[in-house]
């Protein structure tokens, strides 16, 4: 008898807690009091969009479209950083061929050709950097996937 007494008042004090009470009706603007003079047929809620958050979601659509245009120029900046970077490697590649079958002596043309190869090496380097620059541009990290973020690299950061 007891416990169903306790149960009873649980059960009550739950129901009340659950009736949705309305909030008593505030004073409508006159731009609501115009939308629902224009529109009484209509049924459902009405949303009015305040001339300030027109203007601070203008303000945030230009700046999206300036850092798409800034992502486009560094983009195309970047491709051609990579095709010059190719194209110097293209050549250093065919002058150490023709060093390795000019006439010179051996000593003298192997000193060339280790120089070459040490701008080549520099090169490279920077043409990889400069792809890994773009991919990151794109979205994308070397390893094939999207950067994580908030996690460390070793145990003794968790």
């Amino acid at each position: 008898m007891v416990i169903e007494l306790g149960l009873t008042q649980q059960a009550s004090q739950f129901n009340e807690a659950l009736d949705i009470k309305t909030a008593p009706a505030t004073q409508k603007t006159t731009e609501e009091t115009a939308q629902a003079s224009k529109a009484p047929e209509q049924q459902g809620d009405t949303v009015v969009i305040s001339q300030e958050a027109r203007a601070l979601a203008a303000a945030v659509k230009s700046e999206e479209t300036e850092s798409d245009s800034k992502d486009s120029d560094s983009k195309s900046t970047q491709e051609q950083l990579i095709s010059s970077l190719e194209k110097q490697i293209e050549k250093l590649e065919e002058e150490i061929d023709e060093l390795e079958e000019s006439d010179l002596p051996e000593k003298q043309k192997q000193q060339q050709i280790q120089a070459k190869q040490a701008q080549l090496m520099q090169l490279n380097d920077q043409l990889l950097k400069a792809q890994q620059e773009q991919l990151e541009l794109e979205g994308q990290v070397s390893g094939g996937g999207t950067s994580a973020q908030g996690f460390g690299n070793s145990l003794a950061d968790f």
